[in-house]
């Protein structure tokens, strides 16, 4: 491992963005580099491993940040996450454990970060909405991913309903499900928005 006891880790957090702010302000003055990606591919395994085995006098953390790793990625970096180069530290980040293969897991020391849920807040007055409300929303986040997009319905139809005192028939309110089913099949945010947004605009029509 490296030296003077600092030992390569995985960190798991739900939310890798907030977990790259946390290590960038932890390791601020030691010599770092960010290799950050949605999903970790063989390339990516081997620019890590070519910058691993740059000679250095110091410690120099290797962060790698990602949502997934393939396992062909895991499998390159197996031998140099259990044995690094003089040092090299890694600091290996998902959102889950599982993300790893068994083989990773059991060669490095695990750490968790937690932090603090985001409230999400649509701004939008729901009660009032027209298509000037509606078009730029969904320009504004037409390529969120997928879990931030389950939560941004959830905080619509909650909005909807608790702070604008809206009433939706069992019909509307089956739709509304039916698009969070939606979300996780990866339909475009773009698709699920709009009809969401519409129908909220609509039932004032009804």
């Amino acid at each position: 491992m490296s030296d003077e006891g600092i030992l390569s880790h995985i960190l798991i957090c739900k939310n890798v963005e907030k977990a790259k702010e946390s290590l960038q302000e932890e390791y601020a003055k030691e010599r770092h580099l960010f290799f950050i990606k949605d999903e970790f591919l063989i390339d990516d395994a081997k620019e890590v491993i070519k910058e691993a085995y740059i000679a250095e006098s110091a410690n120099k953390y290797l962060i790698l940040i990602a949502k997934g790793y393939r396992v062909e990625a895991q499998n390159a970096l197996l031998k140099i996450l259990e044995e690094p180069p003089r040092h090299i530290v890694f600091i290996v980040v998902a959102p889950s454990k599982t993300a790893f293969l068994p083989t990773i897991r059991s060669r490095l020391l695990h750490k968790e970060l937690l932090v603090e849920q985001e409230v999400i807040h649509s701004g939008l007055n729901l009660s009032k909405l027209d298509l000037s409300d509606i078009y730029p929303f969904i320009q504004k986040h037409q390529s969120v991913e997928k879990t931030f997009l389950k939560e941004l319905v959830q905080a619509i139809v909650f909005e909807a309903i608790n702070e604008h005192h809206l009433r939706f028939s069992e019909k509307e309110l089956e739709h509304f499900q039916k698009l969070l089913h939606l979300v996780e099949l990866n339909t475009r945010a773009q698709t699920i928005l709009t009809s969401l947004l519409l129908s909220i605009m609509l039932r004032k029509y009804r």
